[in-house]
Parts: C-alpha cells; structure tokens; sequence
C-alpha cells in the first residue's frame, strides 16, 4: 500500500463522516424545530402551544372532546362532518393575560385529528 492510497482512504473515512454529522443534525434540528402555529394571531398564542402540546395530529376525537370536557370548555354544534368546536378559554402563562378563541377541530374518516382552526373569542371576565 502506497502513502498516496492511504491518504485518499483517510480522505473518504473523513468525507463520510463529515456527511454523515451533516446529516444527523438536519435530523436533530428538524425533529426539534416548533410546529407551525395554527393563527397569527399573538393574542391566541397560548391556546396554540397548548393544543399543539395536549392534542397532537392523529389524536382521536374521543381523545379530543374528553379533553375539551375535562377542562369544562363550552362545545358548539359543528356544521361540517368529522369536525369538534369548542370555546377555549385559557390565562396565557407568559402574559398572564386571558384568551379565548373558537376552535374548529378537523379529523380524517378515522377520527384521527388531522388540524385546527383558531378563531378569536370574547374572554370571560377573570373572578
């Protein structure tokens, strides 16, 4: 084996793990990266992260109105089929303000969630 052979050898080990911590960072920061807000709305921030967090695609709608009744939130009649609404009250921890927002659940024919919708709500007045 030539010097030139071992160097081009020490090369590609070299390029191939470089590409590989390439590629398992783009994975880390993906996996890692918020998931897209359902509202531009700042006002309906925390009511976001906190379906996001609680209510995940692919959560069933017995999961999702178990939820909703749970935490005493005021359902609505739904116009559309495979859809939940509900009024969702919430103190944003970070502004310590109240939220309120009309969310309109969406799920496949599985009734798995698929998405939702948030809609700003009047708030109920803090006691």
């Amino acid at each position: 084996m030539t010097l030139s052979s071992s160097q081009d050898k020490s090369s590609v080990r070299f390029s191939l793990a470089l590409l590989s911590s390439f590629l398992l960072l783009s994975l880390a920061l993906g996996a890692c990266k918020k998931a897209a807000p359902h509202t531009s709305d700042p006002q309906l921030e925390g009511i976001d992260q906190l379906l996001a967090k609680q209510l995940p695609p692919g959560t069933t709608m017995d999961r999702v109105v178990t939820f909703l009744h749970v935490r005493g939130y005021e359902m609505r009649d739904a116009t559309a089929p495979h859809t939940v609404v509900a009024i969702v009250h919430h103190i944003n921890p970070q502004t310590i303000q109240p939220e309120a927002a009309r969310v309109t659940f969406r799920f496949d024919n599985d009734l798995k969630l698929l998405t939702y919708d948030l809609q700003p709500a009047p708030t109920l007045p803090i006691r």
